[in-house]
């Protein structure tokens, strides 16, 4: 059986996804802010020079 009363139990259950929704906010926030300026060449309107 599992032991409810585990610390590692609810580090998993709760903990774990808990981390994740913070890592996929963090992860939207930097795809939404200013990333084109990284130089790459994939936005049509670049004037990069490669």
């Amino acid at each position: 059986m599992i032991n409810f009363d585990s610390a590692l139990f609810w580090v998993v259950f709760f903990g774990l996804p808990i981390a994740a929704i913070v890592a996929i906010v963090l992860l939207a926030r930097y795809q939404s802010s200013g990333v084109q300026e990284d130089g790459r060449d994939d936005a049509p309107d670049d004037s990069s020079t490669s």
